[in-house]
């Protein structure tokens, strides 16, 4: 008997260690599920705050875009917002006025430019399949809000706020741009010290097309004909004045800081000098050259863009460090395998890497066949390109007294050698005939080669008048004004 109930006494305990077991496991279960359950919401939460944030930052980076590119997806009042209102003498277009003030005063509550994702009409601009600024992103979440208005900092330029959502989270950003002081190029072609023509007496081997041209000294033109006329009946297209029957244009003006020379014509009489040439300008009320500071392209062409340092052979040295493995020809730094190969800002420096002097300035000899950048130069730079350039779609400048995109005529402009900006702090030679569009600068002269028939032919991008230089940022966001909001 005492074995039995001894026996009933081990299978009473064992149960109940089981049950105890069962119970036990079930409770680490039940938490564990638990737990698993809070970290996979955990998990999707902190996915939707960060898709939140990377959309509101996208919020962000399309009004940058608007800056550099107003007419790009806005029209009317709300593109012209994020044009230069103000044209200052000395500045040229500015988002400032005279004493500094951003041409954006609006407030939190009162917005210089807001979508709501709440009207109808916003939520399609935002985030419309078919059209919406934001459609390629509806498969992650929607753009709530969109403010721009004044900042907070004097100096700066803007707020821009953005609150965007996913899942059922939200999150808003907010920061303030400012706005880089990058002179506006306001003519296609500027000469410190003349163009001039390497065959005695003979004619001044640059063109120009729809901007201004402006030389320091005496220009000879040649035969009177053959300087074109500015008349609004002209055709806008990407035809050389060499194939023109009568050479005219719709936006140039000549502006000489002497007097234009003329040959006596055989066919033409000497008449009146068309309206569109304007001389001696210098000294007084002077010339208004667009000057570029020397200490600030540097700067901006290491924080941006790339620096060279450069040999008295010719020869470029990243950022320059001047060791022999490193060198590049000019080529190599400035060539462009096709159009759309942009090259942003290139800054070659002085062989002693001081501000120009004339004892300081080497020769750069460029021979590529098409080069697309913004090329900042300190030295004498021959251009011998090879080939037949590249064919280009550009658009014309707007009418006079118009900005609108929509005014600007396309136009494909065939044997383009150099797109964008080419400025040197010596001569300019070239070779052959050189197709430019946006607009070249020196300071020193522009030469044509030793033979007759050499022309520099230029069309003026009409952007740069505006400060739009691509290859540098024309906004940014200020230092310390990152605001995200949970």
């Amino acid at each position: 008997m005492k074995e039995n109930v001894n026996e009933d006494r081990e299978r009473g305990a064992a149960l109940i260690g089981s049950v105890m077991a069962i119970l036990l496991l079930t409770m680490l279960g039940t938490v564990s599920l638990n737990l698993a359950t809070q970290e996979i919401e955990s998990v999707g939460a902190a996915r939707d705050g960060a898709v939140a944030q990377h959309l509101a930052e996208a919020g962000a980076d399309l009004v940058v875009q608007w800056f550099h590119d107003p007419n790009s997806t806005l029209s009317g009042p709300d593109g012209s917002l994020f044009a230069k209102r103000y044209d200052l003498p000395d500045v040229g277009a500015s988002f400032f006025d005279a004493m500094g003030v951003s041409q954006f005063s609006g407030t939190s509550d009162s917005p210089d430019l807001v979508y709501d994702a709440s009207r109808a009409d916003d939520d399609r601009r935002l985030n419309g399949p078919a059209n919406g600024w934001f459609r390629s992103l509806r498969s992650l979440g929607r753009i709530l809000k969109l403010r721009v208005y004044g900042p907070t900092r004097p100096g700066l330029l803007c707020t821009v706020e953005v609150t965007a959502g996913a899942g059922g989270t939200t999150r808003t950003l907010s920061v303030q741009l400012g706005s880089r002081t990058i002179p506006p190029l306001r003519a296609g072609v500027q000469a410190g010290n003349g163009v001039v023509s390497r065959v005695p007496d003979g004619p001044a081997p640059v063109w120009l097309h729809w901007g201004d041209l402006k030389v320091k000294g005496d220009v000879n033109f040649g035969k009177i004909e053959e300087l074109p006329v500015k008349t609004m009946q002209a055709t806008v297209s990407g035809q050389s004045y060499v194939e023109m029957t009568h050479r005219e244009d719709r936006w140039l003006d000549v502006w000489l800081g002497g007097s234009a020379l003329f040959s006596q014509s055989a066919s033409v009489p000497m008449v009146t000098l068309p309206p569109n040439l304007y001389q001696q300008r210098d000294p007084s009320p002077g010339l208004n050259l667009d000057h570029w500071n020397y200490e600030t392209m540097k700067q901006y062409a290491f924080l941006y863009g790339a620096y060279y340092g450069m040999d008295r052979n010719g020869l470029l040295y990243p950022n320059g460090i001047m060791e022999t493995g490193l060198r590049l020809t000019a080529d190599e730094v400035f060539g462009s395998k096709s159009v759309g190969d942009h090259h942003g800002l290139v800054f070659v420096d002085t062989l002693d890497q001081r501000p120009p002097r004339g004892e300081n300035l080497g020769t750069l000899l460029l021979e590529t066949e098409y080069a697309e950048g913004l090329f900042v130069v300190n030295a004498h730079v021959s251009l011998k390109f090879q080939g037949t350039g590249k064919s280009v779609p550009v658009l014309s400048p707007p009418p006079e007294g118009s900005s609108s995109v929509a005014t600007r005529v396309p136009v494909q402009l065939t044997g383009v050698h150099l797109q964008g900006v080419l400025y040197s702090a010596g001569d300019i030679v070239f070779e052959g005939r050189p197709r430019v569009y946006g607009a070249v600068m020196a300071d020193g002269r522009m030469m044509g080669g030793s033979t007759t028939g050499e022309t520099l032919e230029i069309w003026y991008n009409d952007d740069l008048r505006s400060g739009l230089l691509r290859g540098m940022p024309l906004v940014y966001v200020a230092p310390g004004t990152w605001r995200e909001q949970y």
